[in-house]
Order: C-alpha cells, then sequence, then structure tokens
C-alpha cells in the first residue's frame, strides 16, 4: 500500500496537484488527513462531492469500518500528532512507551488507509496534510510505504495568498488571515521541517517540486510522480500539456478549489507580481532570503513572469 505525502507550506498548489493525481486509475486523492477526525467527522464537514462527510459514498463506508473508533479519544491523539512542534519528537523518538497517544493514533490510521483501500480499490493514497510533522508520523507507520513529494512556492506569492485571499476554513469560520512577516516565517520554517524530514528519506521516496515548474508543465510533472511512485502513467486526465479533465472527487479538507470539476487550465495565478505592496514583497524576500537560492528562486522579482 503506497501513500504519497505532499509537504510543505500551503497555498502552493497542493490541492490542485493532489486532485490531478486522484484522476489516474488506482490513486485516490483524499485530501488533508489530519483533519479527518477533528474538525470533519466531528462537525460533519463536507467532502469534496459536496455531500457532508457522513452522507458521502466514499467516506460513508471508510467510516463505517472504524465504527468502533472513540472519535473524542482519537481526535485528541491527532491534535496531540499534529502539532509542529512535535516533528523532532516524530522523527528521532526512541518509541512508543513514551508517547501513549502515537500508538493508538497509528493503529487507527493503519485501519483507515486499509479501509481506504477496500472501500475505494485504490493502490495510491494522495494526502495532501502538508504539515512535516504528520510527515513524520506517516513516515513511522508500519505496514506501509511512504513517499514524499515536497512541493515549494515562491515566499512572495505565498505571502500575497495568505495576506489576500479570503475563504471559509472547514471549521467554518474565515481563515486566519496572515501579514507578510507572519507568513514567510511560517514558510521558512514548514519548508525546513520538510528537509529535516527528508534527510531521514530515502532518495528513492521523494522529489522536490517548486509549484512554477509543475503549473509550467503539469503533464510532464505528474508522469514524473508515477514514476516515482513505480506506477503507470496510464489514464492521465490531460486534454493537453496545462489542460485536465477533473470529476467529482471526495478530498477532506483543503483550499475550495477541490469543489471544481470539469476542463480545468492549470496555470499561475500571477496577480501578486503586480498586486503585492513593495513592503510586503521585501518583507518576504529578507525573511525568506536564506533560501531563495536553495529553491532557485531569484532575490529581486519583477513584475513580468519569468516562466
Amino acid at each position: 500500500m503506497k501513500v504519497l505525502y505532499i509537504l510543505g507550506r500551503g497555498r502552493s498548489g497542493s490541492t490542485v496537484l493532489a486532485n490531478v493525481l486522484g484522476e489516474i486509475p488506482g490513486f485516490f486523492s483524499a485530501g488533508e488527513l489530519r483533519f479527518l477526525w477533528d474538525p470533519v467527522v466531528v462537525q460533519r464537514s463536507q467532502c469534496g462531492c459536496g455531500m457532508p462527510i457522513a452522507e458521502c459514498p466514499v467516506w460513508s463506508k471508510v467510516l463505517d469500518r472504524l465504527a468502533d473508533v472513540d472519535v473524542d479519544r482519537v481526535a485528541a491523539w491527532q491534535r496531540d500528532i499534529v502539532r509542529e512542534s512535535n516533528i523532532f519528537k516524530l522523527i528521532w523518538g526512541r518509541g512508543n512507551r513514551e508517547w501513549p497517544a502515537l500508538d493508538g493514533y497509528a493503529r487507527v490510521t493503519g485501519r483507515l488507509y486499509r479501509a481506504i483501500e477496500e472501500v475505494t480499490g485504490c493502490s495510491v493514497i494522495v494526502d495532501s496534510s502538508k504539515r512535516p510533522s504528520y510527515a513524520a508520523f506517516i513516515n513511522r507507520l508500519e505496514g506501509f510505504d511512504p513517499y514524499f513529494v515536497h512541493l515549494a512556492r515562491d515566499p512572495r506569492a505565498s505571502a500575497y495568498s495568505w495576506q489576500s485571499r479570503r475563504h471559509a476554513s472547514i471549521r467554518g469560520a474565515e481563515v486566519h488571515r496572515r501579514n507578510a512577516l507572519d507568513s514567510t516565517v511560517r514558510w521558512d520554517l514548514l519548508n525546513m521541517g520538510s528537509e529535516v524530514l527528508l534527510r531521514r528519506v530515502a532518495r528513492t521516496r521523494q522529489t522536490h517540486l517548486r509549484y512554477e515548474d509543475f503549473v509550467d508543465a503539469p503533464r510532464t510533472t505528474v508522469r514524473g510522480i508515477c514514476d516515482l511512485l513505480g506506477e503507470p502513467a496510464l489514464g492521465l486526465p490531460f486534454v493537453d500539456e496545462s489542460t485536465v479533465e477533473l470529476g467529482i472527487n471526495h478530498t477532506i479538507a483543503g483550499n475550495p478549489s477541490r469543489f471544481k470539476t470539469g476542463s480545468i487550465v492549470v496555470r499561475d495565478t500571477s496577480e501578486w507580481r503586480t498586486e503585492q505592496d513593495a513592503v510586503s514583497r521585501w518583507i518576504a524576500t529578507l525573511v525568506a532570503l536564506p533560501f531563495l537560492h536553495h529553491y532557485g528562486y531569484p532575490v529581486r522579482r519583477m513584475a513580468t513572469p519569468p516562466y
């Protein structure tokens, strides 16, 4: 059973990447599974198909196989595991005896993945949870083959998105908007956490991907991910290099773009290049400066897209 985990900072295109992958035969895009028990199950949140989670034709069957689970207890374990401050404990922890929640949550998650496999018939589960701490947890699961896509986006674009975009969260309230300093510090920390984790993962099980490279050649990128997994790149949902046909999906949590279906052009949303104020751009540039060269981003970003 293969698990493809997309990790990195939010607002980096993980939702569209995961949904494109989910259209490939044998792949199931599950969304952000780190939110499954709380708030998705607790609040009966909406699946990507538009139905409440308990009424979804896929998730209702998955959850039936876990009907004996104490939701409140597992939700508490989930909140403990997901906490980003636990990343080093998850990577280098010496055993479950020191952390009772870890053993229990690992058992439930293993059952969850097997239930998804049984219900959907998939051979690859795509988890777009992004958090490095949760990725470290997935890397510890026994009986699964985890693969990782570290997805990065220009920190100026990320800062602009966090500062300007408004949409409701799965908890109902509006997603908290962040200024350039706050969002870019988080960009630094989450990418650093991703790098630390991937030093513990075999190179044959990971790839680094820039969002800008993905939108420049989506079909080629998806073929490369299939190669990483050792899966045949058959039945790709592309009409041409950049246009994809998306059907109804069953993702939980994530960007509202997960509800889009039909013919979609994968492209860079580049309004940040002309709309972002100069102060925010320079703050994001300076805070991310130690990592710009590492990820191949120029220090000075012009208004005209170079891609």
